[in-house]
Formats: structure tokens, C-alpha cells, sequence
């Protein structure tokens, strides 16, 4: 078995992709802002971008005032502090040479309403999905649609500068938090569009039932995970749930995350009830049946990655073997890559070999930016192409993910398919895999196998735990990742209680964030920064730290980058209404008016509200949103940045 050479990270200042490069902030982003552009900022910095003295926009001369990439200054109320919902961030080229200016957003262009978080998670119908499960719209309890938006942002950068070095500068870029929602929540509005079969789902007032997290007779509240049907059968039997039941409540927690919601049988949290939580890991383990208590933020905080705030990803070098027979460094790409409208990745190639969302997504990135994606697949296809709702004889869902991509049936367990495999690799630029710890060293297919068959390679492996958490780990799915890492805690039900969202929420995020991680490799790798083959690391629990930062790091960051807090969702006289916090109205002011009385108070004030979405199927069909999706079978989002 091959065993790969120790990889160095790329930490010096000499090594990083941005080296040299100066990223351009607004003196203060609007409030709705501010965690995107702390993201952004963070990010570009991790990789060696720098930012000048003060708060503000700088000259590369080092003087003051705002300052423009084209060369000079240019009035601040131009450039960096619009009205509305908007900001600028610019991050220049190498040398402080003319870079790319990003507009970010919250609405769509042409929309001047006020915006937050609150209001932003309503109007793209997050908020109805994660309430699917909780009786009805609720916002979640972090900023999660401004943290996603932030490594989007930073996607269009790294994408921008990668083109500039590959021959075709890009001068602007355009990214909103509503377009990179749409864009995320892409599987879940196919399904609700799907032409051949729509997917039924709860309704409000939400019908209420049993689902995870369970609760043990010592007053553990415990996640739990099947990946096939035995160990859940095994499982509950041993607990003393009754087969019927049992049987009836597999399809429904199989498909919880699809479907957001898992309408379980009550007995079965009955059941669980009865054992202490040290017994139910025993007949866990007996059955194969994960389970994995809900740790608290505080939990969190103590452990050794938080403490040392490890980045998002991990970017690394692998030493070049003199004897491995690879051409002298620097790498760089040949392949051609004209001018726009070509894409920034144009005439790159990604190969995947993942199943889920995270994988399937960040490939997805990628390819809307520009990259001839192929998907290598067992023999017969992806099972998931199957999956329910179907929309032109294909699963929804799986189109929303891979829509466009190649497709090459290759059983990797023969020694045909690895070589297969190799041969692919070998005219292709990154390397993607979601396979378990371990699967890719024992098929010999690991970062050492494949960058001796394709030199300059970027592998690249989403998985769930990364580094940590030291000693055993829970399965690694999206859910036990939320209850391990405390994102249940801050997403909880609305009685206050700790639980996973049913939204694949760390799945989207850490897709997203796998991209970014691809990114920034390809841009090492163009740059001359990285001289060798490089591997890339990414992770939910990575994705889950970039969430939770402001609340894990809370008490040493600057003012402005907690959590918001989080508005109010209340009905009217005609629907419901999610409104900013602060507003001064109550739930019993907001039911004596309509909506759209509403909204125009409130607009007029200042103060962000919307109308929350409780309809996903209606997205497509709204007039200011109907411009960001395409019709295929079914509604699919449109990529959320553009380039010109």
C-alpha cells in the first residue's frame, strides 16, 4: 500500500496565494453586511492578502482616502458606501496592480429595501425549510446566510484572480446573499418544482411529530444515524420499539435531510426514553448504529482546534521526490483560456468521486465558474439518480447537483477501475473526493498515486471530521457533525430545546468551502507559490468553525461581527411577515394589517421586513426572482456571481 510523503502547510508569508496583494474594505458595510465582509476579509487574509492601516479603503501608496483599482481615488460614496443594502470590497493584483472590485449585495440588483439576516433567511424560504420540523417558519440562530454569502464573495476573488493570471483580468464581480441562498438551496426548490411528481411536504400549521434528537432516561439528549436500514432495524428492536413502528419511521428519517423534515413515530422516542444514555451506546455499538450526544457551545470552546483557530481548510504542499520523476517546478496550466465571456476556470478539468451534497456541490461551484467537470460513478450510475421527486425521469435533487457534467461509470475496487482512474487524473487539473478516512490509501488512490500520474495536480478531499475530534468519532454525516461541534445548540426548536436543523446546513456550507479550498490551491499553484503538488483539506467540522466563529471567538473579536439578532416572524392579517430586530413591533400590532401595509411602514422607517416564503415552489415564479433560475424538468438556480 502506498504510503504518502509528509506535507508541509503552506504558512510563510513566501508561500501563500495572496501574497502581495491588498484587499480594499468599506470603512463600516452596511449591518445586513457585516459577517459576509468579515468572512471575506478573514479568508483572504488566512491566505496572505493584507489590508492597509484604519478602517478604510486604502492607496497602495499608503496615503489616505478611498481607493480606486483603476488608479486613483474616487469619491467614498462611489465606490465604497452606496444606499441600500451594498458594499464594495476590492482586493488588488500582484504588485498592487489593478485588481477586481466586488459589489456585495444583500437583494438582487435594483432592490433598495432594507435587509438582515432575519429577512434574507425568509424571503429565500430557508426559513420555512428549517421550520418544516418546527411547527412552522423559524429563523435559525446564527447568521447563516451572510456566512455562506461570505465564502461566495471570496469565491468570486480567488476565481477573479485566478483568471488575471491565466490571461483574462477580471475588473468587476457581482455576488448577493439572495442569488448564493438560491444557488445553495438549489436541490430543495428542484424538488418543490419538480415537473413529473412534486415532492409533498408539510404544510403549515406543520403536522408535529417525534424526531431526533432523542432523549435518555438520564436526561441525555442524543443524535442518532443509520446509513442502512439493518442497524436501524437492530437498534430499536434492542431499545423495544415495535417492528411495525420501526419499520414505518425508516423512510422518513432515510430522507429527513432531503426532505427537511422527519415525521417519526412517537414510540420510538418513548422507547429511547426508558435507557440510560451509557446503555443506549452499548446497543449502538452491538447494532452499528451511530449515536452521538449534543455538546454545548461551551463544550466547543475547550477544544484544541477552537482554541488555536485553525483555518477553514487546509492548503499543503507535497515535497517534491527527486527520484518520483516529476519535471522541474514551477507548474503551470497550458491550457488555453480565452476572453469573456469564457469563465475564470475555463479549459480546467475537475474529476469527482463523491455522492451526497458537500462533494457534488463544491464540483458544482466549480463548474459554474468555468470547469469541464467529470464524475466518475459506480457501475449503473449514482443510486441517488433514482431518488425521489423525479423531473424528467432523473432525480431532482441529483440535477440540481450535477446538471452538465461528464459521467464515467468506473468500478474503482478492480485494479481496471483504479487505473482507470489514474488515466483520467492524469489530463485533469483537480482531484475531488468525499470517500471515507483511510478508502483512499487503500485503493491506491491517494495524493502520492495521483499526482505522480498528473503532476501539478490539486487533490482535494471534503470530508467530515478533518483533524479533529481526537479519539473516536461519530458517523460522519451532517447532523451528528451540527450535535457534536454545537451547532445544535444555537439552532434549536422553538421551545428552546438544543437540535440539529433538518436543512443539510454544514452539507451546503462545507460544499461552498471545499470550492473556496480549490480555489485558493489553483491559485497557488498559477502563482508560482506553491511549487509542487498540492492537497487541500476540507471538512463540516471546518464548516461548522466558520459558522460558530463570532459565538466560539466571541470575546476577542472587534465590535460589529457577532450574530445579529434575530428579528421577529409573526403573522398578519393576510400571511406572515419576518421584520428586523429592533423594529418595536409586536406580534399582536403586526395581525391588525396586511402584509404589504406593513412592509411599506416599515420600509419607510428603515427598518428590514419581508414577507416569508412559505412555498418553495414559488421562488421561481416571483417576478424579482424569476430572473435567477432555469427551467429544465425543474426550477435550478442560477450561479450566483457574474464577471465582467
Amino acid at each position: 500500500m502506498t504510503s504518502a510523503p509528509p506535507l508541509s502547510p503552506l504558512t510563510t508569508s513566501e508561500a501563500l496565494p495572496l501574497d502581495g496583494r491588498l484587499v480594499h474594505l468599506p470603512p463600516a458595510p452596511p449591518a445586513g453586511l457585516a459577517t459576509a465582509t468579515e468572512v471575506v476579509r478573514d479568508h483572504l487574509t488566512r491566505l496572505g492578502a493584507r489590508f492597509g492601516p484604519g478602517s478604510g479603503p486604502w492607496h497602495p501608496d499608503g496615503s489616505s482616502g478611498p481607493w480606486h483599482p483603476d488608479g486613483g481615488a474616487a469619491p467614498a460614496r462611489d465606490r465604497y458606501a452606496t444606499a441600500g443594502p451594498e458594499t464594495v470590497i476590492g482586493l488588488s493584483g500582484p504588485h498592487h496592480a489593478r485588481g477586481t472590485d466586488l459589489t456585495l449585495r444583500g437583494w438582487p440588483t435594483g432592490d433598495p429595501t432594507p435587509f438582515d439576516e432575519t429577512t434574507a433567511q425568509a424571503a429565500t424560504g430557508l426559513m420555512a425549510l428549517h421550520g418544516r420540523a418546527n411547527g412552522g417558519p423559524r429563523p435559525l440562530g446564527t447568521d447563516y446566510l451572510s456566512t455562506l454569502t461570505g465564502v461566495v464573495a471570496t469565491q468570486a476573488l480567488l476565481a477573479a484572480a485566478l483568471s488575471g493570471l491565466r490571461g483574462t483580468p477580471v475588473r468587476s464581480a457581482r455576488v448577493s446573499v439572495t442569488e448564493a441562498a438560491l444557488f445553495s438551496l438549489g436541490p430543495y426548490v428542484a424538488a418543490a418544482t419538480a415537473g413529473d411528481e412534486p415532492e409533498e411536504v408539510p404544510s403549515p400549521p406543520y403536522r408535529r411529530a417525534a424526531r431526533p434528537p432523542f432523549l435518555s432516561a438520564d436526561g441525555v439528549r442524543f443524535e442518532v444515524e443509520a446509513l442502512q436500514v439493518q442497524p436501524w432495524r437492530d437498534f430499536w428492536k434492542a431499545v423495544g420499539a415495535p417492528a411495525k413502528d420501526i419499520a414505518n419511521s425508516w423512510r422518513a428519517f432515510a430522507a429527513r435531510h432531503a426532505r427537511a423534515a422527519a415525521p417519526l413515530i412517537t414510540t420510538l422516542a418513548q422507547c429511547a426514553a426508558r435507557h440510560r444514555y451509557a446503555d443506549l451506546l452499548l446497543i449502538a455499538e452491538r447494532t452499528g448504529m451511530g449515536l452521538c450526544a449534543l455538546r454545548t457551545l461551551a463544550d466547543r470552546r475547550a477544544d484544541s482546534d477552537v482554541r488555536y483557530d485553525d483555518d477553514p481548510w487546509e492548503l499543503r504542499e507535497l515535497p517534491r521526490d527527486e527520484n518520483d520523476g516529476l519535471p522541474a517546478p514551477p507548474y503551470t496550466s497550458s491550457r488555453p483560456h480565452t476572453g469573456f465571456p469564457q469563465l475564470p476556470l475555463g479549459g480546467l478539468r475537475v474529476i469527482e468521486s463523491t455522492r451526497g451534497v458537500q462533494g457534488p456541490l463544491a464540483t458544482s461551484v466549480l463548474q459554474a465558474l468555468g470547469a469541464h467537470v467529470i464524475r466518475i460513478e459506480q457501475p449503473g450510475g449514482d443510486p441517488s439518480r433514482g431518488a425521489a421527486p423525479l423531473a424528467g425521469g432523473v432525480s431532482a435533487r441529483f440535477a440540481a447537483l450535477n446538471a452538465g457534467k461528464e459521467v464515467r461509470e468506473t468500478d474503482i475496487r478492480t485494479a481496471a477501475g483504479r487505473r482507470a482512474v489514474a488515466e483520467t487524473v492524469a489530463e485533469a487539473d483537480v482531484f475531488l473526493h468525499t470517500w471515507a478516512p483511510g478508502e483512499a490509501a487503500r485503493l491506491r488512490l491517494d495524493e502520492a498515486d495521483l499526482t505522480r500520474a498528473r503532476p501539478g495536480l490539486v487533490y482535494a478531499w471534503a470530508s467530515a471530521w478533518d483533524r479533529a475530534p481526537d479519539g473516536p468519532r461519530p458517523a460522519g454525516t451532517d447532523p451528528m457533525v451540527q450535535a457534536w461541534s454545537g451547532v445544535a445548540d444555537t439552532v434549536r426548536t422553538p421551545d428552546g430545546t438544543p437540535a440539529p436543523s433538518l436543512v443539510s446546513l454544514l452539507d451546503i456550507l462545507g460544499g461552498h468551502l471545499a470550492a473556496e479550498s480549490v480555489l485558493a490551491a489553483l491559485l497557488a499553484r498559477e502563482s508560482g507559490a506553491a511549487t509542487g503538488r498540492l492537497r487541500v483539506d476540507s471538512s463540516l467540522l471546518g464548516a461548522s468553525r466558520v459558522l460558530l466563529r463570532p459565538l466560539l471567538r466571541g470575546l476577542d473579536e472587534a465590535p460589529g461581527t457577532q450574530p445579529a439578532e434575530a428579528g421577529l416572524v409573526a403573522p398578519t392579517a393576510d400571511g406572515l411577515i419576518a421584520v428586523g430586530a429592533g423594529a418595536g413591533t409586536t406580534p399582536a400590532e403586526l395581525a391588525t394589517a396586511p402584509t404589504a401595509t406593513w412592509l411599506g411602514r416599515l420600509h419607510a422607517a428603515g427598518i428590514p421586513a419581508r414577507a416569508v416564503v412559505t412555498d418553495l415552489a414559488a421562488l421561481p415564479q416571483d417576478p424579482a426572482l424569476s430572473p435567477y433560475f432555469t427551467h429544465d424538468g425543474c426550477a435550478r438556480p442560477t450561479p450566483p456571481w457574474s464577471f465582467s
